[in-house]
């Protein structure tokens, strides 16, 4: 039970359409990959490549296209030398032309990609540099490049911040859901998550569903409050 999700606008480049024939079988399945990058908080830049299905008669984007994505991703352990892989769930490409000076204009400031991971604790709590910073691994793995690939976040909180002053480091082999920002390089190596949010101890739990009816409105809306 593990999965690593991220979503963001991304400016993608030297799209190409390929083709991907799945073992045992003569069935092909197109796919368009692009280079793309991941912009931490701390302005580190890391390598990406994203790769989406491509249906029938699909093109690839332009390049400097902006996108907002959401994406399955591994984070290979010899990161930054090799690209973080996505593999896009859903892809919006923003509207417009890429070469033009106003192209970005219309855009949300929204550079830093959001992660979303599920996953277990496999190290020990330790405490970084700056003696506030509270840090621990999460390992999780997924379906990327048409196979199960694991990845290691290290997961960062400031204790000594009001909203964290009261929230205990998670125990090792116990699994937990978390929601933060990409911020550095980690120092073990491959990516730093900064938290937003976690759920600690993470288990299976059963409750019926209740849904609240919606009143009809005399005005259709693509989005409702």
């Amino acid at each position: 039970m593990s999965a690593t999700v991220v979503f963001s606008f991304f400016a993608l480049a030297n799209g190409d359409r390929v083709k991907t024939l799945r073992a045992g079988s003569s069935t092909a399945t197109y796919h368009c990959v692009y280079k793309t990058t991941i912009q931490c908080t701390s302005s580190v830049i890391f390598p990406a490549m994203l790769r989406v299905y491509s249906p029938f008669n699909d093109v690839a984007l332009p390049n400097n296209t902006v996108a907002f994505i959401s994406a399955k991703v591994c984070v290979p352990g010899t990161t930054p030398c090799d690209p973080v892989l996505l593999e896009g769930i859903y892809v919006v490409a923003v509207p417009g032309d890429p070469a033009s000076d106003s192209y970005e204009s219309s855009i949300p400031d929204f550079p830093h990609p959001m992660v979303i991971g599920l996953g277990s604790v496999t190290s020990p709590p330790r405490t970084l540099v700056d003696g506030t910073s509270k840090a621990f691994d999460v390992v999780s793995s997924d379906y990327v490049r048409d196979t199960r690939m694991t990845s290691t976040m290290c997961c960062v909180f400031d204790s000594a911040h009001p909203r964290w002053s009261k929230t205990p480091v998670p125990n090792q082999n116990t699994i937990v859901f978390y929601i933060g920002h990409f911020s550095n390089v980690a120092s073990t190596g491959g990516l730093q998550v900064e938290l937003e949010s976690i759920a600690l101890n993470v288990g299976v739990e059963s409750r019926s569903s209740i849904s609240t009816p919606v009143s009809p409105t005399s005005k259709k809306h693509r989005f409702m409050a």
